[in-house]
């Protein structure tokens, strides 16, 4: 393992400074965060409403696009993974320069997740950071987004490294990590689709998807809502998904190596 941390540092940099990398998972989500609530404050000026020039009620509701984008690309940037298993380790013309150097395979795995999974916290950071800054957006409970934070960035590793283990090649890969995160956003009621108001509907938006019990935790947790116990609910349950999806992984792993 003395080799890894120069595979980890050149996988983070390899992520860091790939243009489209900061296009699309950092600024994408800030440039989302922007236009909804301009068109947002927007619409409550056309509605003659009061809340457009109350600001407390702006940084509320840009609170929940901010919580709700955040948490979403977190899946979303689990394509890094996926990149970088396929392309070096899969399919890619020097999967058999690695494979056949003296580091063994499980390094360069170690390196290619440490450095998705810094990448993850990376992301989420700066999207927090300038959202606060900028939208005064208000993140609630510090213990509770840390916690939130780790458990979802650590189930957007495995999912991808799952998919890795089940997916033949790159483009079905790339195809089910898309359609699994649109899926948990639509679940979620995150895409503005009216999903009704039925039972299953409701349990669905709240506790159907990892995605739906990670950013409303963080919102009861303070921001919008004020239900400690439930966000801990659904901490709990969350935390519950992320160690059963680490079992079923690394199962499955030691099978396929066997």
């Amino acid at each position: 393992m003395h080799r890894f941390p120069l595979i980890f540092g050149h996988y983070f940099k390899r992520a860091v400074k790939h243009p489209i990398n900061l296009l699309v998972y950092i600024c994408l989500p800030l440039a989302l965060i922007a236009l909804n609530t301009i068109g947002m404050v927007g619409l409550f000026e056309m509605q003659g409403s009061d809340l457009a020039t109350n600001t407390d009620a702006v940084a509320m509701q840009t609170t929940f696009l901010a919580v709700m984008f955040m948490i979403s690309f977190q899946f979303f940037s689990g394509e890094l993974l996926l990149e970088n298993m396929y392309n070096d380790l899969k399919e890619g013309s020097v999967r058999w320069r690695l494979l056949a150097s003296p580091v063994p395979q499980r390094t360069f795995l170690s390196g290619i997740a440490l450095s998705s999974w810094i990448y993850n916290i990376a992301q989420a950071l700066v999207i927090f950071g300038v959202t606060a800054i900028a939208f005064d957006v208000r993140w609630g409970n510090p213990l509770v987004f840390v916690i939130v934070l780790l458990l979802v960035s650590v189930l957007s590793q495995l999912i991808a490294a799952l998919i890795t283990q089940l997916a033949p090649k790159r483009k079905t890969a790339s195809v089910a990590i898309n359609i699994l995160c649109f899926g948990m956003m639509f679940l979620s009621g995150m895409l503005f689709v009216p999903l009704g108001d039925s039972a299953i509907a409701t349990f669905l938006q709240q506790y159907g998807t990892p995605l739906a019990l990670g950013y409303r935790a963080i919102l009861y947790a303070g921001p919008v809502l004020d239900n400690m116990a439930q966000a801990w609910t659904n901490i709990g349950i969350l935390a519950a998904i992320t160690a059963v999806m680490a079992v079923v992984v690394f199962a499955l792993g030691r099978r396929r190596r066997a």
